[in-house]
C-alpha cells in the first residue's frame, strides 16, 4: 500500500512539474493502473457465491420446494461462471424465487488477480523510471510490461471460453427443458441466466492488456528522447 501511495505521489509531481514527454508517459501509465484496479476490483467481486430461495407464503407445507431447489439447482451441479434466477410455481398455489450466484472455476480469479498484481507492478517500476530518470529501470519495466500484457490477453482467453462453457453446460436448466423439481404440480415460470458481470471481466483483461502494451511503448519513446537530451 504504502508503495502504490509513493507511486501516486510521484506521478501527480511528474504530470505537474516534468517535461511535455515525461508528463504524457505519466498520464498513460495512470490509466493502465486505473484500469488494472478496475480488472482487480471485477476479479474480486465474481469470487463470490451467493444462494436465496424465496416463498411468497408462509405455509410450511411449502418448505421442501426451497429445500430441493436448493439440492437440484446449486454451484455444485452449475457451472460457475453464472447469475441464475428461478421462479417455480407450485400448485398454482405459491411462487418460490430463487437467486444463485457461481463464481469462476477454482483457480481461474486466482490465477488473473496474480497477473494483475504483477502489472501493476511493472506500472509502479515504470512511474519510478520516470521518476528517477533511470533507463534500466524503463527497460526491466517495459519487458515485464510486454509479459503481463501476454499473461492478461491469455487469461481473458480462457475467462471467455469459461463464459462459454457456462452457456453450453447450463442450457438445459437455464431453457427450462428439464425438469430439476421432482415434485408433481411444481413447474418453471422463469428461468434467467446471465453472464454479464463476467463478460465485462473479459473486455476490461483485453483493454488493460492493451494499456499496458501503449504504457510500455509511451516509455519507450520516452526513454528513446532521454538519450536524444543526453547526447
Amino acid at each position: 500500500m504504502q508503495g502504490i501511495l509513493q507511486s501516486t505521489m510521484s506521478t501527480k509531481r511528474l504530470i505537474l512539474e516534468g517535461s511535455e514527454k515525461t508528463k504524457q508517459t505519466s498520464i498513460f501509465l495512470l490509466i493502465a493502473g486505473f484500469g488494472l484496479l478496475i480488472l482487480l476490483t471485477l476479479s474480486y467481486l465474481g469470487t463470490g457465491t451467493s444462494w436465496t430461495c424465496e416463498l411468497d407464503s408462509s405455509d410450511p407445507k411449502h418448505a421442501y420446494v426451497c429445500k430441493q431447489l436448493r439440492k437440484d439447482a446449486s454451484c455444485m451441479s452449475l457451472t460457475g461462471p453464472i447469475n441464475t434466477e428461478i421462479i417455480l410455481n407450485i400448485n398454482n398455489e405459491v411462487k418460490a424465487s430463487a437467486l444463485i450466484i457461481c463464481p469462476w472455476e477454482n483457480g481461474i480469479s486466482e490465477l488473473r488477480v496474480c497477473f494483475i498484481l504483477g502489472a501493476l507492478l511493472t506500472v509502479i517500476l515504470g512511474i519510478s523510471s520516470l521518476s528517477k530518470e533511470d533507463k534500466k529501470l524503463s527497460e526491466v519495466h517495459i519487458n515485464a510490461a510486454y509479459f503481463f500484457s501476454l499473461l492478461l490477453a491469455i487469461a481473458a482467453c480462457f475467462d471467455l471460453y469459461a463464459i462459454e462453457d457456462s452457456i453450453v453446460n447450463n442450457f438445459s436448466l437455464c431453457t427450462m427443458t428439464e425438469d430439476f423439481i421432482d415434485k408433481s404440480g411444481v413447474s418453471g415460470e422463469r428461468m434467467e441466466c446471465s453472464h454479464g458481470v463476467y463478460r465485462f471481466t473479459v473486455y476490461t483483461g483485453f483493454i488493460c492488456s492493451l494499456l499496458l502494451i501503449i504504457a510500455a511503448l509511451q516509455v519507450r519513446n520516452w526513454r528513446s528522447s532521454l538519450n536524444m537530451t543526453v547526447e
